[in-house]
């Protein structure tokens, strides 16, 4: 969590009841190279809509930062957490307000969320998954297994993976990048909090937990609420000492138990921190410490040999130009063996690219210094086999007789090594796709396509975690686990044939033997960036980070969900009065327009000439006329035939020359009013939009600078409305009276103030959505308090309002890491 976009619901809703669409059945098929072209010839940029980790950490940025400022003011986080603790709270459900969470817990209640009175559903999607950066697996008994997550918290399965409930849910921070379970008790856990690999929405962590009833209960340990423990990549524990070493973005820590307190044992003032550990325990009760560091910039890997002693030190046994991030593996069988898979940190000839595989390493004597031979380097003949860091189909499509090939190289995000437990020579590892080497990493194989969907050996794209189940033995048992962007996956044949050598064999996911078995069932991690809502509130569907366009149905249920767009998917928008009108969109400038409910779409940007559209861009639908539309890059443009053809609504937008549109309203009472925010600050406001022309300048106030998230009219008024901003420096929330000619704070004030942290807005009684849940006002922004909602404090992108058939209210939200939620209102 720790992230803060803010989302506006308006406690009001259309009421136009027109029969919910049912989600389109999934299609089963072979993607064949033949296939593959024609698919590439019909939408030539099908396979470029993958997903864009790099631009969403710009964006995230952009939204956020004042300018001129480049670091996140993580204080204001825990001063927002610390605020939120005194305020009253609001159930939207019972229609009531309630003590605050320092109160109830004084009181023996519970201290946060409460789901019997929050009165919150989650829809899910509970089959589509999220980001999974940490798998653990009971050595014990292998039907329980522990998944982290980017921002949804961490999940349990008893049965293997046929259902999943969340646990520990009551964390500061949902974001789980490592965990660690006891060698001598399965009971007992460490999870590592932060997501330490720079993507844009990657959520920042408050320290390290501990839990010993197998997940019920969880408890920061002492001495990690800090700074250096934001960012917690890798945990280890010694079943000889007992140790626990953490790998976090300030170094190498060290947790003696008896004392309760943390030494720093590797400083790293000079990289980006340590992204991976690695720890043998096999030589002579020593503990045998390996750690990886550095990412963007020079990076390299330390040994400490003695690490339970207090004051060893780190030697520096392997680093080389332009080594990047890099993952660690030592091989079960012969501990004497380990791996390590560096990305590059420069351009150059030979497939030298940035962020794409610098070399593979190996030692087999113990990992000293001299000891390391690259097996694998990027200057290799073998092409494919060079490709464990990159995007591999899109690589290679002059291969595959498609052309416009690239190279799209993600070894900063998307890297993880892990050693077969029977064979020192057998590895595996991820990278977009899955990979496996049976010659100690000299040549690879792919094992997965990403671009495959949904055929049943589907492996979902970026991979970030691997699991051995314990009893492989790599004949009657080769089972791996594999956590990636699109949560939990399982293979049974892991060791079946790949696609190896000709970049052609890329091409047909056929030349894959490994078959891979989703087990995202009821796993409620999802990413969204946005939502809507059909008519009666019983289908729903939104964008999310990486998992595409995704659509859902009170009648399917949480594990019903389809997907009717990949990639990165954004805004949407349904048709009240033909629900089989559906838009969405990719990243920047993409809208698609579906007229069969979204089992077809097409481009629907025809006419837009504009190349300065956000990464996920704003567009709305005018509530008075479905067939016109809003979307803005350095302009406004307008569609009055449902993006068939747009035409320009705007000279350009006031600011600097990189300004652009980052929210629009249409207002229901009258559709001549519309409000645009852009990303310096800006709203501008027309009262005769619908006559506005490319040459029409729109008058616009800035009530504040920074980045305008949201914009919302009073559903009944045009001349009132609200606006929301994403960058930090109070005040969020802002109300108009005059259609947008002037604009008032109403972040409220005294104990019912907004913390500072970015917002989006309502009217009248107002829900605003933000990175640590929904706030409520009933007095229109004088005072504010806590929405005791059923999901956890998480990042809310998304908030809508709508009516049922009987127009009775309820309240969606969208979130960040633990998918779409729904509360009928009182």
């Amino acid at each position: 969590m720790f992230q803060l976009p803010f989302v506006v619901a308006l406690l009001a809703a259309s009421s136009v009841n027109a029969p919910p669409a049912g989600p389109p059945a999934a299609a089963t098929h072979h993607v064949t190279k033949a296939a593959l072209a024609k698919v590439a010839r019909a939408e030539p940029d099908k396979l470029h809509r993958a997903d864009k980790p790099k631009e969403a950490r710009d964006f995230f940025l952009h939204k956020r930062l004042p300018a001129g400022e480049t670091r996140l003011p993580i204080e204001k986080y825990y001063a927002a957490r610390e605020r939120m603790q005194t305020m009253r709270q609001h159930s939207a459900t019972l229609g009531s307000f309630l003590p605050s969470r320092a109160e109830m817990k004084r009181s023996g209640g519970p201290a946060g969320v409460d789901q019997a009175s929050g009165g919150w559903t989650s829809l899910g999607p509970g089959n589509v998954g999220g980001r999974t950066l940490a798998l653990v697996i009971d050595p014990r008994n292998s039907r329980i297994i522990y998944a982290g997550t980017a921002d949804g918290g961490i999940w349990k399965t008893t049965d293997a993976g046929s259902s999943w409930a969340p646990v520990g849910d009551l964390f500061p921070s949902l974001a789980i990048g490592s965990l660690v379970m006891d060698p001598h008790d399965s009971n007992v856990l460490y999870a590592g909090t932060g997501e330490g690999a720079f993507n844009g929405d990657a959520a920042f962590g408050d320290g390290v937990f501990q839990t010993t009833d197998a997940g019920q209960t969880w408890n920061q340990l002492p001495g990690t609420g800090t700074a250096d423990f934001q960012f917690v990549n890798k945990l280890a524990i010694s079943p000889a000492s007992g140790i626990l070493y953490a790998a976090t973005a300030t170094g190498v820590w060290s947790f003696d138990a008896g004392s309760g307190t943390w030494t720093q044992t590797l400083p790293s003032t000079l990289l980006t921190g340590c992204q991976d550990m690695a720890m043998r325990v096999d030589t002579g009760g020593n503990d045998v410490v390996f750690a990886a560091c550095g990412s963007f910039v020079q990076g390299g890997i330390f040994r400490n040999p003695q690490a339970q002693v207090a004051g060893s030190s780190w030697q520096l046994v392997l680093t080389q130009h332009a080594m990047g991030r890099t993952s660690l593996a030592i091989a079960p069988s012969n501990p004497d063996v380990i791996y390590a898979v560096s990305a590059s940190n420069a351009d150059g000839p030979n497939h030298g690219y940035n962020q794409g595989l610098l070399a593979v390493f190996r030692s087999t004597t113990g990992g000293g210094p001299g000891t390391w031979q690259s097996r694998l380097r990027n200057t290799s003949h073998d092409l494919l086999s060079t490709l464990l860091l990159t995007n591999p189909v899109i690589a290679v499509l002059d291969a595959c007789g498609i052309g416009g090939g690239f190279f799209l190289n993600q070894g900063w995000y998307d890297n993880v090594v892990a050693v077969d437990p029977v064979s020192s020579d057998r590895i595996f590892v991820g990278g977009i796709d899955l990979f496996r080497s049976d010659d100690g990493g000299k040549s690879f194989g792919a094992a997965s396509y990403w671009w495959a969907q949904p055929d049943p050996p589907y492996n979902h794209a970026d991979q970030h975690a691997l699991a051995f189940h314990p009893d492989y033995d790599g004949v009657s048992n080769q089972i791996l686990y594999v956590g990636n962007d699109g949560g939990v996956f399982r293979t049974f044949n892991p060791l079946a044939a790949t696609a190896k050598g000709k970049p052609a064999l890329l091409c047909d996911d056929a030349n894959s033997k490994v078959v891979f078995q989703g087990l995202n069932n009821g796993f409620v991690a999802t990413q969204f960036y946005d939502g809507a809502v059909f008519p009666g509130g019983a289908t729903y569907f939104g964008g999310t980070q990486d998992n595409g366009t995704v659509l859902g149905a009170d009648q399917g249920g949480l594990n019903q969900w389809v997907t009717l767009q990949g990639g990165d998917g954004g805004f949407v928008a349904v048709d009240p009065t033909n629900t089989n009108n559906l838009f969405a969109e990719f990243t920047g400038l993409s809208i698609t327009r579906s007229v069969d409910g979204g089992h077809n779409f097409v481009d629907g940007t025809f006419g837009i000439v504009d190349f300065n559209f956000l990464f996920i861009a704003p567009f709305v639908m005018d509530a008075t006329n479905p067939k016109r539309l809003w979307t803005g890059g350095a302009y406004l443009w307008t569609t009055k035939d449902g993006a068939g053809h747009w035409s320009r609504a705007s000279a350009r937008i006031g600011g600097s020359p990189r300004a652009s549109v980052s929210a629009v309203a249409s207002s229901p009472a009258d559709p001549n009013h519309v409000l645009m925010g852009t990303d310096q600050g800006l709203i501008h406001h027309n009262s005769a939009a619908l006559s506005a022309n490319g040459r029409t300048h729109w008058p616009f106030a800035q009530p504040r600078q920074g980045f305008v998230s949201w914009l919302a009219f009073d559903p009944a008024n045009a001349d009132v409305a609200y606006a929301t901003f994403a960058t930090f420096g109070a005040p969020h929330v802002w109300k108009t009276n005059d259609a947008g000619v002037t604009w008032t704070a109403i972040d409220g004030s005294g104990a019912g103030a907004l913390p500072d942290i970015p917002v989006q807005t309502s009217s009248g009684n107002l829900f605003v959505g933000t990175d640590m849940g929904v706030f409520f006002s009933g007095d229109g922004g004088r005072s504010w308090a806590v929405e005791l909602t059923g999901f956890p404090d998480t990042v809310t992108d998304a908030l809508v309002m709508q009516a049922g058939p009987d127009n009775h209210r309820s309240l969606f939200a969208f979130t960040h890491g633990r998918g779409a939620w729904r509360a009928d209102l009182q």
